[in-house]
């Protein structure tokens, strides 16, 4: 089963905050658990945050607004909304509820990005509850909330749910199926209740027999909608790069097989898909431009100033300089300028790495291409990555920056070999290069803040892709497959100290400079 989506997961998601690990996925875990918890006329009247101090969360949760993401999320925010930010100074003050966070030790800690959130709810008739919720953030703002009152369930966006909670043993095993319905029973510690876990990717109707008859037994109901695309195909949708590649050369190229295999897991129409891949392309355009607008004056940055202005006015560099190149730095530098100051950005696949993909795109645009081949790169682009996703995490919290920038590159490459005619085999080839030439990168924010390297870690993505783009369509074979290269990339990052690993503690932030910076 998978829920890997070129649209939620590679090109996506649309998001505010300088990570998609540490910014988009609290987002849309406070969106899932306020759900969750204030159900059925329930209201939220207090909540508590709980990393643990060895995590990842608790080194860098306020400069990556994660803080934010969970404040947005728990009051029903929308990405565009503009009181999205005012939201954290608002919980703080007390306004709609009380917000704490406390970095402690966590009962479960098997993952850099796990979180505990506790959540106080006060019913209609004025009794108070406390829910108990577990959650993590797993990469590209992908996460799941696996944990409610001590029952395990399994939360992650990607479709519409039902919680039912009701006394032990109240509903026949014969009752838990139904068309395109997924449920589970899941007993409470002691045994003495059971809460009966119902996935679809389609909104429930509570007229469907099996559904009113757990209703009937329950004590009480919570729901949550997808936080993105519904997922409405969970098959797997290939096997391996040699798989896509076959596949491409039957039925087209990279492209065609990309927007099929989308349209598939999302149950779109093709055309309704290829709408979604316009509608993404547009907003890596408007991010572009929501940087280049920015000023020293309007921008919070703490470390740099605005840059990508004064890298497209600057004379083209002689002999080792192009338009391309530097209209590209340009408008890659603008995404993580905008990105830095919390505007809306499409995490590609990270937010962290979401200058390469929009930067490469915008300045073909500029250089002329036509709309509808880059739509198609873009759309091989998200599948390289999806084939990364299949094999590994994007959190640079256990693996380093090779699985943002080295992943975006790798990503970006491939849709560039497909747009000057190479064939799927050089596709993967130019991804393979990339990520070779990036194994180990480690992550090392200075401040916890992603500006220095992640900015020029960009700009270095930028001409990666290119280069690897060039040497796959002259000839230069990489050899090893690209599925080995993203399971050699995972299985370095894990090999990696955490201080490497988005902790702030290493490499650049290590640095005399560095340390001086953050006083």
């Amino acid at each position: 089963m998978s829920t890997i989506s070129l649209l939620n997961s590679i090109i996506g998601p649309v998001m505010r905050g300088p990570s998609s690990s540490h910014s988009a996925a609290p987002y849309f875990l406070g969106k899932t658990i306020q759900q969750l918890a204030a159900c059925e006329g329930d209201k939220i009247v207090g909540v508590e945050i709980a990393f643990d101090p060895r995590g990842s969360f608790a080194q860098v949760y306020t400069n990556q607004g994660s803080d934010e993401g969970f404040a947005a999320g728990l009051v029903g925010e929308e990405i565009n909304s503009p009181t999205y930010r005012q939201a954290l100074p608002n919980l703080l003050k007390g306004q709609p509820f009380p917000l704490k966070i406390n970095i402690r030790k966590l009962e479960v800690a098997d993952h850099p990005n796990r979180v505990e959130i506790a959540v106080a709810v006060e019913d209609r008739e004025g009794t108070r509850r406390q829910d108990c919720f577990k959650g993590l953030s797993i990469g590209g703002g992908m996460f799941r909330v696996d944990g409610l009152n001590g029952y395990e369930i399994d939360v992650s966006g990607s479709d519409y749910v039902l919680l039912v909670e009701c006394g032990n043993n109240a509903v026949p095993e014969q009752f838990l199926s139904g068309e395109k319905v997924q449920a589970h029973i899941r007993q409470s510690p002691d045994k003495s209740t059971q809460l009966i876990e119902i996935k679809s990717p389609y909104p429930f109707s509570h007229d469907a027999p099996f559904i009113q008859e757990i209703l009937d037994q329950s004590t009480r109901v919570r729901s949550c909608t997808p936080v993105q695309f519904p997922v409405r195909d969970e098959s797997s949708l290939f096997a391996s790069s040699a798989d896509l590649i076959e596949q491409a050369s039957i039925n087209g190229n990279l492209a065609d097989l990309a927007l099929s295999l989308e349209a598939k897991r999302l149950g779109l129409s093709q055309s309704e898909a290829r709408q979604a891949f316009e509608d993404r392309l547009d907003m890596m355009i408007e991010a572009v431009h929501s940087g280049l607008a920015l000023t020293k004056d309007s921008s919070s940055m703490k470390f740099l100033e605005p840059g990508a202005k004064r890298v497209a006015a600057a004379d083209s560099v002689e002999v080792i300089g192009s338009p391309f190149l530097q209209s590209a730095i340009s408008a890659s530098l603008a995404v993580m300028d905008a990105n830095a100051n919390r505007e809306v950005v499409v995490a590609a696949p990270t937010a962290g790495s979401s200058g390469i993909v929009p930067g490469t795109l915008y300045s073909l645009q500029q250089q002329g291409i036509d709309r509808e081949r880059i739509i198609n790169a873009l759309q091989v682009t998200a599948l390289i990555g999806a084939v990364f996703a299949e094999h590994g995490s994007f959190a640079a919290e256990t693996g380093g920056c090779s699985v943002e920038t080295g992943a975006s590159a790798a990503m970006m490459s491939a849709g560039l070999v497909h747009l000057f005619g190479g064939t799927a085999q050089h596709a993967f080839n130019a991804a393979s290069l990339c990520l070779m030439n990036t194994l180990g990168l480690v992550c090392d924010p200075v401040g916890g803040e992603v500006e220095i390297p992640c900015h020029a870690r960009n700009i270095a993505g930028i001409s990666h892709a290119q280069s690897a783009a060039v040497a796959s369509l002259s000839g230069f074979d990489a050899v090893l497959p690209l599925d080995e290269m993203v399971v050699s990339t995972q299985k370095v990052g894990e090999q990696m100290h955490s201080d490497l690993r988005c902790t702030a503690r290493g490499g650049c932030a290590a640095t005399p400079t560095a340390c001086s910076l953050c006083g």
